[in-house]
């Protein structure tokens, strides 16, 4: 078990630092300026609704509050992958859509009690579609026009978590945030006397951050936690290439990610029992390489709530198993068209189990819910999504040395 684990944190560690990422959008929505919002944590703090900034125990590395980590014991290798299915609606049309998500990751090392390193990746925003619609020119004939847009903004945080109190962890972490979005536009003409046309926008983004985070414990059954993301002062470069080279194009701007905080706390109805609140905020972002959206543009905030039975040793089987409920509210950066706020609603539910021949714990989650509206947005789309974090763990012991 040991070797399969250092394996694959080895070809993690590697991948995370050699290769660019691109990831399937949660929503139609993400579309528009730099794609969907993902929240950071894995299965189980989805299924409570994203509320467990306060949540003080974990036994794995993919958590909302980074300061949790100071409580491993064992090196945990952590991922959590999602799929979606949603249903797009107009006042007109009707789409099936199913999307993915490359898995977000996260391992952690403890060095001494109280002392972990950890790094990973995670998807900050992401947006992914493709689609065909005749273009709108005064001239005939008009030609098919297919549209693919791709986008992923992704972050890989080195991680630093502390306990130097019972009652006390924190964490720091250093960020490099990488990614891309790429439009291109493709014009088909059954005409033969009319050529195909294409453009094809690329943006190359890249930057560094830092964040912190920490928890404390105000009582016996009540934690409060509070984390701090900095602002990400992004470098872009961006390309576009046409049919024609000699009008492809090459400019250089700055782009600024506001920074985010988040509250919340967690309290223990009993000992199994625990009720979770968050509250996450990020200001409006500028619109430099995105002059479209000017006006558009607002604070992002998430309202949520969670209730969580923890898993346990005793009683029958389904008893043991852990039982998690929650909701959330996203009202997004976006407001489209005439200032009208994108707002995402959801319900979600899940539970875990232990590694079967060995120590970890898989961990499901179900997401019902609905973002944005026909009457406010021209557009729904109504999301199912499956969730499912792995979690596997190693204690790291000296090799006994033996003297002949």
């Amino acid at each position: 078990m040991k070797n399969i684990i250092t394996a694959i944190s080895a070809v993690f560690v590697v991948a995370l630092l050699a290769c660019p990422r691109q990831a399937g959008a949660q929503s139609v929505f993400g579309l528009n300026f730099i794609g969907e919002h993902n929240n950071a944590g894995g299965a189980r703090y989805s299924a409570i609704g994203w509320s467990g900034i306060a949540v003080p125990d974990t036994s794995g590395a993919l958590t909302m509050n980074p300061a949790s980590l100071a409580g491993l014991r064992s090196f945990t290798f952590s991922l959590y992958e999602v799929t979606s299915m949603s249903r797009v609606n107009t006042e007109e049309q009707t789409s099936d859509q199913t999307r993915y998500q490359l898995p977000s990751a996260m391992a952690a090392f403890p060095v001494s009690r109280g002392l972990v390193l950890g790094i990973g990746y995670r998807t900050r925003f992401a947006g992914k579609a493709e689609f065909s619609y005749p273009a709108d020119v005064d001239f005939t004939p008009a030609p098919e026009e297919l549209y693919k847009f791709n986008s992923s903004l992704y972050s890989v945080p080195f991680t630093v978590a502390w306990a130097p109190r019972d009652w006390l962890s924190v964490s720091a972490s250093v960020q490099l945030e990488k990614g891309s979005i790429k439009d291109e536009i493709y014009s088909d003409f059954d005409d033969t006397a009319y050529k195909d046309t294409q453009s094809i926008r690329t943006r190359g983004f890249s930057g560094t951050s830092w964040s912190a985070s920490a928890l404390v414990r105000a009582h016996p059954r009540l934690w409060l936690g509070a984390s701090f993301d900095e602002s990400v002062d992004y470098s872009v470069e961006e390309t576009v290439k046409y049919t024609l080279e000699r009008l492809n194009t090459r400019t250089t701007y700055d782009f600024t990610l506001p920074a985010a905080w988040s509250i919340g706390a967690a309290y223990g109805i009993s000992e199994r029992w625990w009720a979770t609140s968050s509250f996450w905020m990020r200001g409006a972002p500028g619109i430099e390489g995105f002059s479209q959206f000017e006006g558009s543009l607002g604070d992002e905030t998430v309202v949520s709530f969670g209730v969580e039975r923890r898993g346990s040793a005793e009683g029958h089987r389904w008893g043991r198993m852990p039982l998690r409920l929650g909701y959330y509210e996203d009202r997004w950066h976006v407001e489209i068209p005439n200032g009208n706020r994108v707002v995402s609603r959801f319900f979600s539910v899940g539970s875990g189990f232990g590694m079967p021949g060995g120590p970890g714990g898989i961990d499901v989650t179900l997401e019902f819910g609905k973002i944005g509206s026909v009457s406010d947005n021209a557009i729904d789309e109504k999301v199912f999504r499956v969730g499912i974090g792995m979690s596997l763990s190693e204690k790291w012991t000296k090799r006994r040395v033996e003297r002949h």
